[in-house]
């Protein structure tokens, strides 16, 4: 009985693994979308459909301030090509990371999205931004 149960867990486990990414396309769409608002001054939709993380009263100012930085010295998004991905299922949530190198009106930058999953759709969580063009501008 002990080896049908451990059979059990190893194909269920093996079968979860198997499901690993197809969350993905719709974390893609969401980045879509924050490039197509970013470009469209729409800041504060950006935070508002974000998690706590980002949109709580004590982290909405500074991410806020940051969007504003990004469009200030980097201008519209222009174009982004995912260059890196992970989708994690833990004990704490189900998460995905999106890595991007993204070209905007008035240089480059790397991006990375962070994901929570949450009832099937993705809520950005984190945010990072890497470019020249945002120190030397």
């Amino acid at each position: 009985m002990k080896m049908w149960r451990s059979l059990g867990f190893g194909l269920a486990l093996a079968v979860g693994a198997c499901s690993t990414g197809k969350d993905v396309p719709a974390a893609e769409a969401s980045v879509k979308a924050f490039h197509d608002r970013l470009g469209a001054g729409r800041i504060d939709a950006i935070v508002a459909s974000s998690g706590p993380e980002l949109s709580a009263p004590e982290t909405k100012p500074r991410f806020t301030q940051l969007l504003a930085v990004v469009v200030k010295k980097l201008g519209q998004p222009k174009a982004a090509k995912q260059v890196g991905w992970n989708d994690q299922v833990t004990t704490g949530g189900h998460f995905i990371t999106l890595n991007y190198a993204s070209d905007y009106a008035r240089g480059k930058a790397a991006e990375t999205f962070a994901f929570r999953v949450v009832d099937g759709k993705p809520v950005l969580i984190g945010y990072n931004i890497n470019s020249d063009a945002l120190i030397l501008n």
